[in-house]
């Protein structure tokens, strides 16, 4: 528990920060979970910089004691070293405008649902020198990467590719008072010599270098542990009940949901040209034709007598690729894109946390993307453009609400382009499977460039993009070739993104005008690796 230092003590902090308003409720949590109040002595307040001091313990048996218990136990009015049983507490800091909690044992495991969890990356940003890192361990949430980077030695420069996030970071202190190393995550962990009931001060001090404004700015986007973050996680999914429940089209700008044009199992994808799913949950189920939409989540609870705040995780979804051929079932919050005011998100059915910092490191390398927007070019054939041209090419399907509208833009623009168009043509992904899981290169080619389109909102051209990446897949691995149907081949040197955008009355001037996280992660994670692969990038937009 302690070291010592030219003759003094150093204790271990593992400090997290919480809101004010939320302490009460953290302490009934944990008496709800076998914590009690210890009293703290009076005489053993120093310097408090006017926080009060609760110390919630939980005894439990443990037969080995734990090292920590000695140095609360000089704060205290009962002896706990009597038994030796305390195996989690919880030292709450706490005054008007701040709250700062110590954790001992297991009681990590009960911040989830109350802590700031952009806390450890702040204080790295304020009080570690990041030329100087012994440790960090980055995440990639485009290329699911983590790894860990080790310095043994003097440390080094905080290093992060674009589409990296640091989670943890260990660095040498900026400042000596704040002890030699500091490490950061979730919590700062720091080694001060004050004894618990007399850190008052430094939180004060934490509390003043956290509001203050930082030059560095590191990104952050975490997912939330699914057992130590159970109960936030649980209030995120009512949060996103009540969103569907009281979802309005005339005033959410476009849809939170989609069905991808393709369909990931596992490593393997599944071709989906038609539109037909089946919704189930509890063995009701429906099947629908069209698009999915929260209209069509809220017709089917609502038909079939659901609870979606108790069985939100309940919905599945399975999709036709085939005639009577169906995918497995996945979750239907897999399709969902969602955002809360204080900064969670879910992604790819899973939820995490972000700060101000991720969304700018975002903007940033996504400003790197070129754009353009199409206006009386061939780009920007309308709605009608197509619908005439597949009613002159006699594809057009009358008094059918399933029109495939990409198909017919598609194949009118490479006819005016000249270019090959490969749009529901498809290759095996694995020549082993016997053909069995297919996908679709591209849309449509011409030269050395690959075209992929997508019309809808921003969130269904995040699909276009896990085309793209797929296709730079199989680039990569077959040594910058690409095979083609028609035993064609193509080394690509630009990928171009069509996306259509439909019903939007503005057109895009800046990327901040793109409100879609989903879209925008993975847009910077295709720029770089298509940049690592001398393979440009240009976005194309039209508007219907």
């Amino acid at each position: 528990m302690a070291e010592r230092k030219n003759d003094k003590p150093l204790y271990d902090y593992n400090i997290y920060r919480i809101f004010p308003e939320k302490v009460e409720s953290f302490i009934s949590f944990l008496k709800e979970r076998g914590f009690e109040n210890v009293p703290i002595k009076k005489e053993s307040i120093r310097n408090h910089s006017g926080y009060n001091f609760t110390l919630m313990f939980c005894d439990k048996d443990n037969q080995r004691g734990s090292p920590w218990i000695n140095l609360l136990n000089t704060c205290t009015e009962r002896d706990l070293t009597t038994k030796l049983r305390i195996y989690g507490a919880a030292l709450i800091c706490h005054r008007e405008d701040s709250c700062f909690v110590v954790s001992y044992g297991n009681a990590h495991f009960y911040l989830s649902n109350f802590c700031d969890y952009n806390f450890g990356i702040s204080i790295a940003e304020r009080l570690v020198d990041l030329d100087r890192v012994k440790a960090q361990q980055n995440i990639s949430h485009g290329s699911k990467l983590s790894k860990m980077h080790m310095d043994y030695l003097g440390g080094t420069v905080l290093s992060y590719r674009s589409g990296e996030i640091p989670t943890y970071i260990r660095g040498t202190s900026l400042d000596p008072k704040w002890g030699a190393t500091i490490n950061c995550g979730t919590s700062a962990q720091f080694k001060w010599e004050e004894k618990p009931t007399e850190i008052g001060q430094k939180l004060d001090s934490l509390e003043k270098i956290i509001k203050d404004k930082c030059k560095v700015s590191l990104p952050r986007l975490t997912y939330l542990d699914p057992e130590e973050d159970a109960e936030k996680i649980s209030e995120l999914y009512h949060q996103l009940a009540n969103a569907i429940e009281h979802y309005d089209d005339n005033i959410v700008n476009g849809n939170l949901i989609n069905v991808p044009s393709f369909y990931v199992m596992g490593t393997k994808l599944i071709q989906n040209d038609s539109v037909r799913f089946r919704l189930s949950c509890n063995r009701k189920w429906a099947n629908y034709d069209g698009e999915l939409s929260i209209q069509t989540i809220n017709d089917f609870i609502a038909r079939k007598e659901i609870c979606l705040h108790k069985d939100i995780q309940n919905i599945n979804i399975t999709i036709e690729y085939a005639t009577d051929a169906w995918t497995s079932l996945k979750p239907i919050t897999e399709y969902l894109e969602f955002i809360t005011e204080n900064n969670f998100c879910l992604r790819n059915g899973k939820w995490c946390s972000f700060n101000t910092a991720y969304l700018e490191r975002i903007f940033e390398e996504v400003k790197k993307v070129e754009f353009e927007n199409h206006d009386q070019d061939i780009f920007s054939l309308s709605k009608s453009d197509v619908i005439k041209f597949a009613q002159e090419k006699g594809i057009y399907k009358e008094n059918d609400k399933r029109q495939s509208y990409e198909t017919y833009y598609n194949l009118n623009i490479a006819e005016l382009i000249e270019a090959t168009c490969l749009h529901t043509l498809l290759m095996p992904i694995d020549s082993q499977e016997s053909g069995k899981y297919r996908y679709e290169v591209c849309d449509f080619f011409k030269d050395q460039t690959l075209f992929f389109s997508k019309i809808g909102q921003p969130n269904d051209f995040a699909y276009a993009i896990d085309q793209a990446l797929l296709t730079l897949d199989k680039c990569e691995a077959n040594m910058s070739k690409l095979s083609l149907p028609g035993n064609l081949s193509i080394t690509p040197k630009e990928f171009r993104l069509i996306l259509i955008f439909n019903g939007r009355a503005t057109k895009v001037k800046t990327w901040e005008d793109v409100l879609s996280i989903n879209f925008l992660i993975h847009l910077t994670e295709l720029k770089r690796r298509l940049s690592t692969a001398g393979i440009s990038l240009k976005v194309d937009f039209v508007y219907w």
